[in-house]
């Protein structure tokens, strides 16, 4: 997983449950803690100072290359809720939040499907955590989202496309090209499959796309230079 999904499921992950079972996930987690992560309790969280919220729970693990150092924190925004909070690599100099450490953000998401996900359930609550799928679409510029879930909403999700299908295809592309967005194959076709269309015929569409949008380009390099 790329280092920008991992970020973005830790950014929107969230448990829901009772007061008491939220408040067990701590309890639950300490005691099967992933190999080599620690809780963080007293001077080790001065450092942090006021972003200390009350409530959230602080990890880390130490740095041992070629893996990061992490830090980062759960917090309880209200009783009945516990969403992922601040990540910090110690010793590297990126901001935090950022999604250009792609092995540290690795660790990241290990720990949330390690520890946090079993923990939540063990103490009897409930988590979402983004897919890779609407990963890839939330990251998609504002229209060609909108664009893409009018073809796929209006598709009969098989090729060849009809006349209506079609137009709101050549519209997708359209706003691909306008807005520069770039996506591989894979998120694409892993995207289109979880909306119920063939793996071949998403492939399909995808290199439809990629020359599609070359053609575009082709045309509009030409008016440039008449």
């Amino acid at each position: 997983m790329n280092p920008v999904e991992n970020a973005w499921r830790w950014m929107r992950w969230k448990a829901t449950g009772s007061e008491d079972a939220i408040a067990k996930v701590f309890s639950v987690l300490d005691t099967n803690l992933p190999s080599g992560w620690r809780r963080l309790t007293g001077d080790d969280l001065l450092r942090y100072g006021a972003t200390v919220n009350p409530g959230s729970g602080w990890y880390g693990l130490d740095p041992a290359p070629p893996q990061a150092g992490v830090v980062l924190s759960m917090e309880r925004p209200a009783p009945h809720l516990m969403v992922g909070g601040g990540v910090r690599f110690p010793g590297l100099s990126v901001p935090s939040g950022t999604t250009e450490v792609p092995a540290a953000w690795d660790v990241v998401g290990r720990f949330l499907d390690e520890g946090i996900i079993p923990a939540v359930r063990a103490a009897g609550a409930s988590i979402h955590v983004p897919t890779p799928e609407e990963v890839f679409f939330s990251e998609l510029p504002i229209d060609v989202r909108g664009r893409i879930q009018r073809f796929t909403d209006a598709a009969c999700k098989s090729l060849p496309l009809e006349s209506k299908e079609a137009e709101l295809w050549r519209a997708f592309v359209v706003a691909v090209f306008r807005m520069e967005a770039r996506f591989d194959i894979e998120p694409f076709v892993d995207w289109m499959a979880a909306v119920g269309w063939p793996r071949e015929s998403a492939a399909e569409l995808y290199s439809q796309l990629v020359d599609d949008c070359l053609l575009l380009s082709r045309y509009a390099d030409e008016v440039s230079a008449a």
